[in-house]
Order: C-alpha cells, then sequence, then structure tokens
C-alpha cells in the first residue's frame, strides 16, 4: 500500500456527485469547505448526529420525512498536496484554539490554507467553547483562560479531521466508495 495514500471518509445527509466546498457551512472549526475524517467511525456518528438534527428539524415544520445518511469514502494523494498551502496541528494548542474561535466567530474564510489538518472540535467540545469564548474561564486571550479550555475538551482523545478548503483541493480526492448507512 502506498503510504501517501490516505483514506479519508465524509458523513453526511445529502447525496451528491461533486464536491462543492462553497456548500459548506460557515461557522465550522476551519472556516467554510469539505471535511473529512481519517476515523470512519467519526464520520457515521456525525451523518447520524445530522440525519436525528435534519429529521427534528423537518418535524418542527409539520413536515416529517425520513432522512438517510451517507458515508462518502475517498483516497486522498497527500503528495499532491505539497504544492497548496497546507497547515497541520499536530495537537489542540493554543494556536489551534485562536484559529478555530476566528474561524467559528466568521462568515467568510479566515485563512489562505486549501488543506487543514487537525483535532476536530466535536459535540462533545461544544458546550466548552461557547463557554470560553464568552469569557468563562477569564479573558479568551489569556493563558490561564487558553490552558483551562484545552484541560475541558481533553485534547488527545479528539478525532483528526481534514479539511478542504478550495477546488484545487478538492480535485485531490479521489471517490471509492459511497455507501448508505440506514
Amino acid at each position: 500500500m502506498d503510504k501517501n495514500i490516505i483514506t479519508l471518509y465524509h458523513g453526511t445527509i445529502y447525496d451528491f456527485n461533486e464536491i462543492d466546498v462553497t456548500k459548506g457551512k460557515v461557522k465550522k472549526d476551519f472556516g467554510r469547505g469539505f471535511y473529512t475524517s481519517r476515523n470512519i467511525n467519526h464520520a457515521e456518528s456525525l451523518a447520524l448526529r445530522n440525519k436525528q438534527i435534519e429529521e427534528r428539524r423537518l418535524a418542527k415544520y409539520g413536515r416529517p420525512g425520513l432522512i438517510t445518511p451517507l458515508i462518502y469514502s475517498y483516497e486522498f494523494n497527500v503528495l499532491g498536496a505539497d504544492k497548496l498551502h497546507n497547515k497541520e496541528f499536530m495537537t489542540a494548542n493554543r494556536e489551534w484554539v485562536e484559529f478555530i474561535v476566528k474561524n467559528r466567530l466568521s462568515n467568510r474564510r479566515e485563512h489562505k490554507y486549501d488543506v487543514v489538518k487537525g483535532p476536530t472540535a466535536n459535540d462533545n467540545t461544544n458546550a466548552t467553547i461557547d463557554l470560553y469564548m464568552i469569557g468563562t474561564y477569564g479573558d479568551p486571550k489569556s493563558d490561564f483562560a487558553i490552558n483551562t479550555f484545552l484541560s475541558l475538551i481533553l485534547p488527545d482523545v479528539l478525532p483528526q479531521q481534514v479539511y478542504f478548503g478550495s477546488n484545487e483541493a478538492v480535485k485531490l480526492l479521489k471517490l471509492i466508495d459511497k455507501r448508505y448507512l440506514c
């Protein structure tokens, strides 16, 4: 097996043939784009969570329906990304915290990177992130607030994500499988 090819997974409720980074949601960890995980279980849990959210939303508006979650599997040749702007966070640290907070507060892309790799500030960390951002642990720029936040989110167990923020970046993904979960 080629060590430069890694398998990435995307869990979703949307069936699509082409990746469009502009359709990603704003105010996410690394900004609007296309998110993948190296961990299939993480991708599956995201797809199932989004299914539940969408079914509740539809029911609220009197349009109940069944949503079918999907898992897309891609091959990613990491060597192809060498020609692009890349950023990698090896762990959740001060730089990562500042980066995700900046992106979560913005409706636009706040960086120049085509590919970003790093920990996922997942659903288990959202409440802690919100408390950090409103200053519950002190001034969000202070070492104390950042260190408190990092100790509470258990950075060593956060799943890793790979973000694609440009059309050039998503061209590096080769679809190898698409399957429905339910």
